[in-house]
């Protein structure tokens, strides 16, 4: 181990910190693949062109994770498909199944005289409906930018009533305990870990906290964790999380205390609807200061957690 500073721990913190946020916001994006729009009146170009930047705008937006164009093509050659936009809507789902996407927009762009249309209709790969449909129309080829831009705003300020409307509709569902699933707002539950033992509680659909004691071997960590699953119902439930501890250690002719923080990805595999098999894995900041000889000592190791858990509803 090396010594440390109050810099290098700050700076640590802060990247825990930061990586932990970064991998919650990117869940909570929507995932989008377009296909390139097909082109009437004009060159193939201006479509695939017109594509390429409502690609760009919706990622600017931050709200949105959009497939690259590069992955689209070789799914489109996989499936024997032209990226000429002209895939019915059957086709523009299943293309959105294979790679992963919650909607897909498709669309054209079409010259009369000396009139440009751009049309985009964007589908729920879940459903196979159109959940948006926009027209909108320049005089000249250098007017489509400014219309795939305004196409995004228009898309992105008719996504957000619907949005916060199932983030009520799923809030008041979760706040209704509901005893076939563990992941019940106000559930709490006991856990067996190797070695030691934790209290969970459920503070959301898709989060937890939990305070854990574990010890072994001269060392006692006692701290909370901070758990956010990826999906509220499947088997098993992945997640994400941030955790911090306070540790002692107890040689045989000195003692230490310090802390330790890190962040971890995982699993819980229910074999029944209350019983919970639980491992998970990842980087651990470790810090210990010598009581006796005032010196302090750090280390980033990786570290492994399993235990059973009993969920009471």
């Amino acid at each position: 181990m090396k010594h440390t500073s109050v810099l290098e721990i700050f700076l640590f913190i802060i990247f825990v910190v930061f990586f932990g946020s970064f991998l919650i916001a990117a869940e909570n994006k929507l995932k989008m693949a377009v296909l390139d729009f097909k082109t009437v009146g004009d060159s193939a170009e201006l479509g695939e062109g017109a594509a390429e930047i409502l690609r760009t705008t919706l990622m600017e937006t931050g709200k949105y994770t959009v497939v690259e164009r590069g992955m689209l093509k070789q799914v489109l050659e996989e499936q024997k498909l032209g990226q000429s936009g002209a895939v019915d809507q059957n086709t523009a789902v299943g293309i959105g199944k294979i790679l992963g996407a919650k909607l897909v927009a498709v669309g054209s762009v079409v010259k009369m005289g000396e009139t440009y249309t751009l049309n985009v209709r964007f589908i729920d790969v879940q459903t196979g409906e159109v959940v948006s449909g926009k027209k909108l129309t320049a005089q000249s080829r250098d007017e489509i930018p400014g219309l795939c831009e305004k196409m995004v705003k228009m898309f992105s300020k008719e996504e957000a009533p619907q949005e916060a409307e199932d983030k009520r509709s799923q809030s008041q569902k979760t706040q209704v305990p509901e005893t076939k699933n563990p992941l019940a707002v106000g559930n709490w539950a006991l856990g067996g870990l190797y070695p030691g033992a934790s209290l969970k509680y459920v503070t959301g659909g898709k989060s937890a906290w939990e305070l854990r004691a574990q010890s072994g071997s001269g060392v006692l960590a006692l701290g909370p964790r901070y758990y956010r699953y990826f999906t509220h119902s499947s088997n098993p439930r992945l997640f994400l999380g941030l955790e911090t501890d306070y540790i002692t250690f107890k040689g045989k002719v000195s003692k230490s205390t310090g802390f330790a923080g890190g962040a971890f990805v995982g699993g819980e595999i229910f074999l029944t609807k209350q019983i919970g098999l639980l491992m998970d894995f990842g980087p651990m900041y470790i810090n210990l200061s010598d009581d006796k000889f005032s010196e302090s000592a750090s280390a980033l190791e990786y570290v492994m957690n399993m235990g059973v858990y009993w969920h009471f509803k």
